[in-house]
């Protein structure tokens, strides 16, 4: 049995009975999770799956910060980083040297900043030129990954991914190679908590653990295989209930146009 004091040392998340509502319209709210406790320990690399993609995402939000639950606690013990692939604060009439910049003068060691910046510029791609163009005149494709070069750059204990575009990590292109290799360094003997929906591939290869939610409720935790049949019977499920809302609502329509003819007649 492992001493509990080490495995409190190990704890680089904690989050204690949170739960979260999002908009979901005007004055309405729709619940993303509801009572939800987990330990994140150093190592774990762990995958958040949900039928419908706002949950996991909006529980990822939490846990690295971004967000905060409307109720419960999440404690870091250790950096965390903003959700790879979300949408950070760039300027698009700044070049994209200097939105690269601004996150290297926050996140880079002292002494560290041209070299994470000539990382940045060679992951992303650009050469000298058009690395120093306002990033509104960049292709979108390449802005992208400009954005996941900014996002894998700096050391954190914990890298949190939301939704990554522009990347298929199991190309061999010179571009997602040198991307999947900067990623691999930085989860390596780190944890690793990401979104699933939308990534199912990329959650299965690189994430040993995995979460389910099932309408806003932790319902199994473990195989990352199991959690994705889980979700994929819940969608099925919520898939046939419409099917059977939409057929008996159309039988309900052609008893009443049935009945409207009968009495005319």
């Amino acid at each position: 049995m492992p001493n509990p004091s080490t495995a409190a040392e190990h704890l680089v998340i904690e989050a204690r009975q949170v739960s979260k509502h999002l908009p979901a319209g005007v004055a309405e709210l729709r619940k993303a999770f509801a009572d939800l406790s987990l330990d994140v320990h150093r190592g774990h690399r762990l995958a958040l799956f949900s039928a419908n993609a706002y949950e996991a995402r909006a529980l990822l939000d939490c846990l690295s910060g971004i967000e905060r639950p409307d109720q419960g606690s999440v404690l870091h013990h250790g950096s965390v980083s903003w959700p790879v692939g979300s949408n950070q604060a760039f300027h698009n009439k700044l070049s994209g040297y200097m939105n690269a910049r601004f996150a290297a003068e926050i996140y880079s060691p002292p002494g560290k900043v041209e070299d994470d910046l000539r990382l940045i510029q060679e992951v992303s791609g650009a050469d000298d030129r058009l690395f120093h163009q306002p990033l509104g005149s960049w292709h979108s494709s390449m802005q992208k990954t400009l954005r996941l070069a900014v996002s894998l750059a700096f050391d954190f204990d914990v890298l949190a991914v939301g939704k990554i575009g522009n990347w298929d990590h199991r190309e061999l292109h010179p571009e997602s190679t040198r991307i999947r290799t900067l990623f691999e360094e930085r989860i390596d003997g780190r944890t690793l908590i990401m979104a699933a929906p939308g990534q199912q591939k990329l959650a299965l290869d690189y994430c040993d653990m995995g979460l389910a939610i099932v309408d806003g409720r932790l319902v199994y935790q473990g195989d990352p295989e199991i959690c994705l049949e889980l979700i994929k019977e819940e969608k099925q499920r919520t898939k046939d209930e419409l099917r059977d809302e939409y057929n008996a609502r159309l039988a309900r329509l052609k008893d009443n146009d049935e009945g409207a003819e009968e009495y005319d007649d």
